[in-house]
């Protein structure tokens, strides 16, 4: 309802790429006047363009972009550092450009960017670069003096900006002489400088900077993690010794290996601030420890809602992580963040690798879930319904033996709520698996102790599990684990048949990311 005076409204809560039809009525007493409408058309999808390098340093690159048409609302781009750990920096909406730091000289690597469009990921665009080779500390021969006033120097290695010659005069005060960067000689007006043998001698300060020996310096930078880096002093050390924490503790304690010149921090606190040293072993004199400090930022999702937002926090490896069931933190929901997958973010509600959890349950544990995330386990379908109700999903399942491996994807998946027993959704299938669920689509789930179809002897009795049975299955991954015969295992029809018990399943979903999915094949254990 509008109040009289008013000529316009705002309508919230809408979808995106969806057309709507508005009826506008006018109240007259108890009289309905009108209506008269309007259509309002959704929004064309906005397309990238291409991805470029503009600028390159050892450390950094710098990338630009164009959009061909529409707008975003925001980016994402995405890489691997040299360890293979992902990276992902969010870019605002009106942005074409972005820096990359932290990156380390004389390496390539692979960038793709993605557009975020409401809750759909469009793309990637993608390009390559090397980083530039390291010139920050440029090597330098001793100075000394051809004549009484004139200084020459070589720079046998690198480019240095300029130069300052540093010396005291007769009355023992430091003078300073600039000097560019291109010059090799310097001609200084001195008395009293002379030593015994006509020829003075001097000696060269150098300035240590991010790469040079000796020297510590902070990479990556992510609500909950970082990256240090360090150059080696010229003699190797036995190993070193990190310590970490918040200044006044409590404070992390980690022995290195000497071959070591970078190390991963995991668990920090977002907005934290955090003192480093790290200290060389087995040299003598023992040198200085090495000292940096540094603040992480804060959370661009504080209250994830999904696996996908919890990626974008920060990189991480797959793990446990907590969510909340539309963005609601009176709704926490602990999980299993698949990060490695055909690009990550998948949050996987069910597993079978050991035998050591019954899924031979009933409906009440079926709908509210049961077993440990990191082992075996059913999220629950409560759960499912609530995830995949929240915007457009998509489906994988892996499945693997000790000699090989397959996968299935289902561009749709939803999952009904409990007034529809579950009911299963699904989309058009891909992969290397073959199809055995579309077979399963439409089909309430059914537990031992309740079959929606109301069968004389239901198919979760016959073949010991709990699915969305039809009549009865071409897929059964949550039956008796390692029985390969009558239908009684886990099964996937279409790769293995009915007389064999796959060892290892999951099932994971995650919101439509706008992309084909790859063919990437899931973690190891």
């Amino acid at each position: 309802p509008v109040d009289g005076d008013s000529r316009t409204v705002t309508v919230p809560g809408l979808s995106p790429s969806r057309r709507y039809k508005f009826n506008l009525y006018g109240m007259w007493g108890r009289k309905r006047l009108g209506p008269i409408s309007t259509d309002a058309e959704p929004p064309s999808q906005p397309r990238l363009g291409e991805l470029t390098v503009s600028h390159i340093t050892p450390s950094s690159v710098q990338l630009e972009w164009s959009v061909l048409e529409g707008i975003f609302d925001s980016f994402t781009l995405q890489y691997r550092d040299v360890q293979g750990q992902p990276h992902a920096l969010r870019v605002d909406g009106d942005s074409r450009t972005v820096t990359v730091p932290g990156l380390l000289p004389s390496h390539r690597y692979k960038f793709n960017l993605y557009g975020m469009w409401g809750r759909k990921r469009l793309g990637p665009i993608s390009t390559d670069a090397v980083t530039g080779m390291f010139w920050c500390m440029p090597l330098i021969h001793p100075l000394h003096a051809l004549v009484l006033e004139q200084l020459e120097w070589s720079v046998p290695e690198g480019k240095f900006d300029s130069f300052k010659v540093q010396y005291k005069d007769e009355q023992d005060q430091l003078q300073v002489l600039p000097v560019d960067g291109d010059s090799r000689t310097v001609t200084v007006q001195w008395e009293g400088l002379r030593g015994a043998s006509g020829r003075v001698w001097a000696s060269v300060v150098t300035i240590s900077c991010a790469g040079a020996p000796g020297t510590l310096w902070v990479g990556s930078l992510w609500p909950r993690s970082a990256r240090l880096h360090w150059a080696p002093p010229q003699v190797p050390p036995d190993g070193y010794i990190l310590v970490y924490g918040p200044p006044g503790g409590p404070l992390q304690t980690l022995q290195l290996p000497p071959e070591a010149t970078s190390k991963e921090l995991w668990g920090l606190e977002p907005m934290g601030h955090y003192w480093v040293q790290l200290r060389s072993q087995g040299l003598e004199p023992a040198p200085v420890p090495l000292e940096a400090t540094f603040d992480t930022p804060p959370l661009l999702h504080p209250y994830p809602r999904d696996c996908v937002e919890e990626q974008l926090n920060g990189p991480r490896p797959s793990r446990e992580a907590l969510i909340f069931l539309g963005g609601d933190r009176q709704r926490p929901l602990r999980v299993f963040c698949d990060m490695e997958t055909d690009g990550g973010g998948w949050l996987v509600f069910q597993r079978r690798m050991n035998g050591a959890t019954d899924f031979w349950r009933g409906w009440e544990e079926y709908a509210h879930g049961f077993g440990n995330v990191s082992q075996e386990f059913w999220l629950g379908n409560e759960a499912l319904h609530a995830l995949t109700a929240a915007g457009p999903t998509e489906l994988r399942v892996d499945l693997r033996t000790p000699l090989d491996a397959a996968f299935a994807h289902y561009r749709d998946f939803a999952v009904a709520g409990p007034e529809e027993h579950y009911r299963l959704h699904l989309g058009a299938y891909s992969g290397t698996a073959g199809d055995a669920m579309s077979y399963h689509a439409g089909s309430p789930f059914s537990t031992r102790d309740r079959d929606p179809r109301r069968r004389p002897r239901p198919c979760a009795v016959a073949y010991t599990g709990a699915w969305w049975y039809r009549n009865c299955h071409y897929a059964n991954l949550n039956g008796r684990y390692g029985t390969p015969y009558d239908h009684q295992g886990i099964n996937w029809f279409p790769w293995k048949g009915f007389e064999f018990s796959i060892p290892f399943t999951e099932m994971k979903l995650r919101p439509h990311l706008g992309r084909a999915p790859g063919t990437g094949g899931s973690r190891r254990k």
